[in-house]
């Protein structure tokens, strides 16, 4: 495990998009994508509303243990709920981000030539959206694990969400059937599935 450099290079805000399953991932690219850009990851938005009219704002607040998720990744990357106010000047300001769409699958060398020297001029860059926006393959076997530390360790649902799936499994088993779930039915799912 590697421990975060005590300077940041500045914050890095994310607005994940898709599905859960798909929102998951970009959480898991973010943590990455700040790691390498030595920057200070700012809590991932989730959308909810653009594709699924869905106006209740549950974000990852309401889905994950924030405290858990920071905690488990303190040796990796600095994590904050939101962008610190600044000082200049006797007047606090808030940093503004640079808006940055990142290109599909783009690699780490993408992510250092064109999203850090924003960074670094900004103070802060919102990449959006941020589904599928870092490559899967990586050469680095470190890399591929803070992925994997992020999926199965450090990205824990809230406790009344735990309690609910617990139950829909114990009722399962005593039943003796199991079914399968998909979280939200997309709506254009019967074009690719026929």
């Amino acid at each position: 495990m590697l421990t975060p450099l005590k300077e940041t290079n500045g914050y890095l805000r994310v607005h994940c998009t898709g599905d859960l399953n798909q929102q998951r991932t970009a959480i898991c690219n973010a943590v990455l994508a700040a790691r390498i850009l030595n920057a200070t990851l700012v809590l991932p938005e989730l959308d909810a509303n653009s594709f699924w009219h869905d106006d209740t704002d549950i974000g990852f607040h309401g889905i994950y243990d924030v405290e858990h998720f920071i905690q488990a990744l303190r040796y990796d990357v600095r994590i904050v709920e939101s962008i610190p106010e600044i000082k200049k000047n006797g007047e606090t300001k808030k940093i503004k981000a640079h808006q940055i769409r990142p290109l599909r699958d783009a690699s780490i060398s993408w992510y250092l030539e064109n999203v850090l020297p924003k960074m670094k001029e900004h103070g802060a860059v919102y990449l959006t959206p941020f589904s599928h926006r870092l490559a899967e393959e990586l050469d680095n076997a470190e890399d591929q694990r803070l992925r994997c530390r992020v999926n199965y360790h450090a990205l824990r649902f809230k406790p009344h969400i735990m309690k609910l799936s617990e139950s829909i499994v114990e009722k399962l088993h005593a039943q003796g059937h199991f079914m399968s779930i998909h979280l939200r039915f997309e709506k254009d799912m019967l074009a690719f599935a026929g």
